[in-house]
């Protein structure tokens, strides 16, 4: 996909600047081939763009009865009785269930949801 070939150059630039410390002679070659300015071994080192760690969405397992039946994704911030909602919804964990009403559901914060029926 030729819209991509941006990505791919800077993908190999960032690559071809991490490996200087380690292959300098390497680097410089292929810095020289991708067409880059000036010796790389003068380029700063890249940046962390920290606002693309934060994750917003995680994926909880779902058990019932000790055994995993689905997964949820859902926001960071979901409140337990969403987590709740969402995991009774699924259809796997409706079948497990079989018509019953759960006896208890806990769910452990960011970590897992288990069903007891």
């Amino acid at each position: 996909d030729p819209s991509l070939g941006w990505a791919v150059r800077e993908a190999l630039e960032l690559l071809i600047r991490m490996m200087a410390p380690m292959m300098p002679h390497l680097a410089e070659e292929c810095w020289a081939i991708l067409g880059g300015k000036g010796l790389v071994a003068t380029l700063p080192w890249p940046e962390t763009d920290r606002s693309l760690l934060v994750e917003d969405m995680i994926i909880l397992p779902v058990q019932v009865n000790g055994k995993k039946r689905g997964e949820l994704t859902i926001p960071v911030g979901a409140s337990e009785a969403d987590i709740e909602a969402a995991a009774l919804a699924l259809e796997a964990v409706a079948r497990a269930l079989d018509g019953k009403s759960p006896r208890k559901i806990v769910v452990v914060p960011k970590r897992i949801v288990n069903v007891v029926a």
